[in-house]
């Protein structure tokens, strides 16, 4: 599900099958989500660009959305590539739970990101939470992050 379109990307095109352009991974803590990403990465040879969900939010105004941005734009400039993103839930609550206007607008960063990934960029975004049901529906939908 991502190696093949990381190794074999002509393949896909040519046959027309549109590659997933994102994958979430859960289970308890400690089950290997992350080592998996990496697996992944090294098995493909794929550039890795870990961000931990709850680093990426500042106080700054729009910092948190400008550091979402940067690690879509260092993968595509070094494509293939896997984003992978820990603890997703931090980042990523449903929206209408939530009680910060940093939260809704990382949501809508993220899912902004998500739908603007090219075909050709040939960038996988792998996230990891132990709360899949936490996470706004919106990025569960198909065609952003696949269970």
């Amino acid at each position: 599900m991502v190696e093949l379109p990381l190794r074999h990307p002509q393949l896909f095109k040519a046959i027309g099958i549109k590659p997933p352009r994102g994958i979430l991974l859960f289970g308890p803590p400690g089950t290997g989500k992350t080592l998996i990403a990496r697996a992944v990465a090294n098995e493909t040879g794929a550039f890795f660009f870990l961000l931990n969900g709850p680093e990426i939010m500042s106080k700054l105004a729009g910092e948190s959305e400008s550091n979402l941005r940067k690690a879509f734009e260092e993968c595509e400039k070094n494509s293939p590539a896997i984003l992978f993103i820990d603890e997703i839930d931090a980042i990523a609550p449903k929206r209408e739970k939530t009680h910060g206007e940093v939260e809704r607008r990382i949501v809508s960063q993220l899912l902004t990101l998500m739908d603007g990934l090219k075909q050709r960029s040939h960038v996988v975004v792998i996230a990891a939470t132990n709360r899949p049901n936490s996470i706004d529906a919106a990025l569960r939908r198909f065609g952003r992050f696949d269970r």
